[in-house]
């Protein structure tokens, strides 16, 4: 059988769409008459009020206890304004979030996905049904979910669990929440070899003998109604056979082909259970079509309600609009780019690019950034100056010309190792760098066209490539030298300045007070805005780990668990890097907590009103948490004006609904109320000298970093074998100074330890 390969959609009319048919030798139903779509479909006991509904997509925009966030808020009011008559949310864990920005319904969230669904009634002109997609493989979890889905006034439940186990939890949940309308989701033709739905003699051909036993037998459990999705074959390649496309995803077949295909499966569905009622899926290839397709399938019993997916994200206002006017705006739908399944895999929040740019166009563009093209276009771009000012503004000195030409010729390998040369950690330093402050801020192409070339982009990639093939490795010279180094702080700084004494043919004791490595970057930053640095830093390190001149020493605190003087005893040289860790403080208080311990809380609750006394670079941080944790308002005080604060964000957080700016006011002190706890902060005006009380329910100190007064203690008594480097000597400058001065710092000790 051949089928003809995937194809842009560029028909415009309706002639256009019965010509391509007829080339292809197919048949879509259509109508003309859509009175079909806006008929009222009764499923158990409850009304759709149209034949519309809203599929789920998911939109990684909750908040860190899987409540809704703003995001998802405005995501489902647009459906219910836009008169979707169901409307079926996302995929929702059953208790705790199953994955970071997942909508998760426990008895901590319940309320608020009550305040979203009350929203939303409140909000529509009709009723629509609310199916909720709720996710877990623990029978016991999705019936207590359940009731809470009740609680919280959804209509119903769609149980997303395996096939396996899917007919005894519709049992168990009909039996313990009687009211609910129960929903699944099922792909009724996998496309694989050996799948469900599929024939024995060809993977591209279908047989609807399993899935229609199966929905036979949901159907007398007490499912009220099913989404019938279905996948399209991989036709070639060595996946060919072995794996297959979903309807989000690009097809390798034509997509009318799909559809013809996957609208004939439910018919044959319809007529062998005539009494469960099924909702369509994959018609957002079809555009501005959509309605008439829907229709006529509609009207030849081939589906009884049309859902959209991408399309609804692209135009929520699709019934609406169909319903006033008779036709839906060619102009306004899906595109079908792809950019809401990137932002999608990405973990980004999920919206249309296209059509709602504002909201969701500056997250694609962030995850396009390490996309080949892009970085091609943007290293062609490179001057490859001498004495280049990137050069010279890079903290590592590295040679940017260097690997950029080594880049665009083809040998990455070549590239790495030239930014290995000046900077042992290149993936941490390319994602946390200020680029704007180092490399890309003096590349001339800022000047000339005011878009630098992507160094660190082009770092970051070649870096993790390298790590990725197993390259990045120190490189430890056959003979040791002998001499014994220890280095406390497994921060940039340490770890730098350990792989450098290493690769000098040193050995090295590494002392860490936490359970990792990485310091700030794994301890305070990439759980909210980085990727985990342990990864690049084990690669590193493992050569020396194997051949014993690296010892790691975890949960080893300086002035409990050893000390200075007794390591200046046993040691050649030690190196104190232990960076800022210590907040500056006004008091305490119950309400009141240093920026870096509020980080690292697993405690997801926080006051409506919290004020961020901001200063150090860990109140962005801070502030992004208190905001994913659902702060009603977020006060920022600064005593000076926002040019001196240490902020990395985009000027746009500031705008964000809640956000309040004051700069120039500088907090005093507290007040507390009767029994003890924080219930205000006294303000003062650095210009006007007005005073005032700000009312919050939580500070969160983020001021001014400094040396813990445990290694301050350990310091008093000076040694010339004793070293010091990093954040504590530079006050908490970048993470590629860091690295750079680990690196000068080692040199500083061989040279030092080889005179």
């Amino acid at each position: 059988m051949e089928i003809p390969d995937y194809q842009p959609f560029y028909l415009e009319s309706l002639n256009d769409l019965v010509a391509e048919l007829d080339r292809l030798g197919i048949e879509l139903p259509l109508a003309t008459d859509l009175l079909g779509l806006k008929q009222e479909l009764k499923v158990g006991k409850a009304i759709i009020p149209n034949r519309f509904c809203a599929l789920p997509v998911r939109g990684n925009d909750a908040i860190a206890t899987g409540a809704p966030g703003s995001l998802t808020r405005r995501r489902y009011l647009q459906y219910a304004q836009g008169q979707f008559g169901l409307i079926w949310f996302e995929a929702t864990s059953a208790g705790s979030p199953a994955q970071p920005h997942q909508l998760a319904l426990s008895d901590k969230t319940v309320n608020d996905f009550r305040d979203m669904v009350t929203e939303l009634r409140a909000k529509t002109k009709n009723y629509p049904v609310l199916i909720l997609q709720l996710e877990s493989e623990i029978p016991t979890e999705l019936i207590k979910a359940a009731n809470l889905a009740a609680e919280a006034g959804f209509d119903g439940i769609d149980l997303s669990c395996s096939r396996e186990n899917l007919s005894d939890v519709i049992a168990e949940v009909k039996t313990n929440a009687p009211d609910l309308l129960l929903t699944t989701r099922l792909c009724i033709y996998e496309a694989v070899r050996g799948g469900f739905g599929v024939s024995a003699n060809d993977f591209r051909e279908p047989d609807m003998t399993e899935p229609i036993q199966f929905i036979r037998q949901l159907s007398e459990q007490g499912l009220d109604f099913i989404n019938a999705t279905a996948n399209s074959p991989v036709l070639g390649g060595p996946d060919r056979g072995s794996l297959a496309r979903q309807s989000h995803e690009r097809l390798e077949e034509h997509s009318l082909l799909a559809i013809e295909r996957y609208l004939h499966l439910t018919q044959e569905l319809n007529v062998a259970v005539p009494d469960m009622p099924l909702i369509g899926s994959g018609f957002s290839w079809l555009r501005h079509f959509i309605p008439q397709v829907a229709a006529g399938a509609i009207e030849s019993k081939m589906i009884d309600l049309i859902g959209l997916g991408r399309a609804a994200l692209a135009q929520p206002s699709t019934p609406a609009t169909l319903i006033e006017t008779g036709s839906v705006e060619a102009g306004s739908g899906c595109m079908v780019c792809f950019a809401c399944s990137k932002l999608q895999d990405e973990g980004e929040p999920v919206g249309c690019v296209i059509r709602d740019p504002e909201t969701y166009g500056s997250g694609y563009r962030q995850v396009r950034r390490f996309d080949g093209d892009l970085l091609q276009a943007g290293a062609a771009r490179c001057h490859f100056c001498e004495f280049a000012p990137c050069v010279q503004a890079s903290p590592t000195r590295t040679d940017i010309p260097g690997f950029i030409r080594a880049y665009l010729a083809g040998d990455e390998d070549k590239a790495f190792e030239i930014i290995r040369e000046s900077d042992p950690l290149p993936e941490l330093t390319s994602r946390l760098s200020p680029g704007w402050m180092e490399r890309e801020g003096a590349c001339i192409q800022t000047s000339l066209s005011g878009s630098p070339v992507p160094i660190l982009d082009l770092q970051y990639v070649i870096a993790w490539r390298a790590r990725d093939a197993g390259k990045t490795g120190i490189q430890l010279p056959k003979e040791s030298t002998g001499k014994q180094i220890a280095i406390i702080g497994g921060g940039p700084t340490g770890i730098a300045a350990a792989a450098e004494l290493l690769s000098l043919g040193h050995e090295v004791d590494l002392y860490e007070k936490t359970t990792s490595l990485g310091g700030m970057p794994k301890r305070a930053i990439y759980p909210h805005r980085a990727s985990d640095p342990e990864p690049e830093i084990h690669e590193l390190l493992s050569p020396g780990l194997k051949s014993g001149r690296f010892r790691l020493h975890l949960g080893a605190c300086l002035g409990d668990d050893f000390h200075l003087d007794e390591l200046t005893v046993e040691k050649d040289a030690v190196l104190v890097a232990t960076g800022l860790w210590q907040e500056s403080s006004l008091g305490k208080a119950p309400g009141v907590i240093a920026a870096l311990p509020f980080i690292e809380s697993l405690d997801p609750q926080i006051p409506d009103r919290i004020a961020l006394l901001a200063g150090s670079d860990s109140a962005m941080d801070a502030a992004r948490i208190a905001e994913n944790r659902g702060a009603k308002e977020i006060f920022v005080l600064f005593g000076g004006p926002r040019s001196e604060m240490h902020w990395h964000m985009n000027e746009s957080w500031f705008a964000t609904p809640g956000v309040q700016a004051m700069m120039n006011w500088k907090p005093l002190g507290y007040e507390l109320d009767s029994k003890g706890h924080l219930s205000g902060i006294q303000i003062r005006h650095t210009e006007l000298g007005t005073e005032s009380v700000l009312p919050v329910g939580l500070a969160i100190e983020a001021m001014e970093l400094q040396v813990d007064d445990d290694v301050l203690a350990e310091l008093e008594h000076p040694s010339s074998k004793v070293y010091q480097a990093g954040g504590m000597i530079n006050g908490g400058a970048s993470v590629a100074r860091c690295v750079a001065e680990g690196v000068a710092t080692a040199n500083r000790i061989h040279h030092d330890l080889t005179i």
